[in-house]
């Protein structure tokens, strides 16, 4: 697909159509959609500078569009998502419109749509190892140390808040299963579970497919109606799953790590 330097309309890599269950709802999801077998486990954890909060439970990083990402396990070896989203394509500039894949760095930028709510996601996603992530999670090493050299430039290109002022918060894990490949009718999605330990447990289970720009809206109301026919109630609007983790792991953060 042309990119928006070439001249032949902005770039937009694909539509990724979620549709989110929580607490009963994602039990029911879960017995009904997930495979009995199989499943990639991973343990996925999430950067905050919870310093910058102003009151309780804010999420400064959340709020300015930045999501920091680190998951390993699954037999994928380990990775670190920088996303911005929603994302401002003023922001973006010619370089990384250009960039798609070179080495263990990838960018792209793709819709987010759920239920209603619609809006511009730009990822770089940097395979970084098992080892590395452990590192950065048990506190041995500083988010940075995950970071690929493109990545932190896409970071200080793009982020809409400056980042490396102050410590960082590295929170989780959660943990997820996830079953890539799913046949539903003639859709094919991702299924995966989050689960977030503690004395009240957490769940949810999120329905995925990514699919070109042209006739998402189709394939969107399909997904929806098949899942409505096998009697399963999604949250209502934007689904909720990343927001109310981080909500959750903010109470019980650990002390804060330098990024950069």
């Amino acid at each position: 697909m042309p990119t928006a330097s070439a001249g032949a309309g902005p770039r937009l890599d694909s539509i990724e159509i979620k549709v989110t269950f929580s607490d009963a709802g994602a039990a029911a999801a879960i017995g009904t959609l997930a495979p009995d077998h199989g499943g990639a486990r991973r343990r996925v954890y999430f950067c905050e500078a919870l310093a910058r909060s102003r009151v309780p439970g804010e999420l400064p990083l959340w709020n300015a569009g930045v999501i920091l990402r680190l998951r390993d396990g699954g037999g994928r070896g380990g990775d670190v998502t920088a996303r911005l989203r929603p994302c401002r394509r003023s922001r973006i500039g010619e370089r990384w419109l250009d960039f798609r894949a070179q080495g263990p760095d990838s960018f792209g930028l793709t819709g987010d749509w759920s239920g209603e709510h619609r809006t511009l996601s730009a990822s770089f996603t940097t395979d970084c190892g098992s080892d590395a992530v452990e590192a950065v999670a048990s506190g041995a090493q500083p988010p940075s140390w995950a970071l690929s050299e493109r990545q932190r430039a896409f970071l200080a290109d793009c982020a809409d808040v400056p980042l490396g002022c102050e410590p960082l918060n590295v929170l989780g894990p959660v943990h997820s299963v996830r079953w890539d490949g799913v046949r539903l009718d003639h859709h094919e999605v991702t299924v995966e579970s989050w689960t977030l330990d503690g004395p009240r447990p957490l769940r949810w289970l999120e329905v995925s497919e990514r699919v070109p720009p042209e006739g998402a809206e189709v394939v969107q109301a399909s997904l929806g109606a098949l899942l409505r026919r096998q009697g399963l109630d999604p949250d209502p609007g934007e689904g909720p799953k990343t927001r109310r983790v981080l909500e959750a792991l903010s109470l019980g953060a650990r002390p804060a790590r330098r990024i950069l």
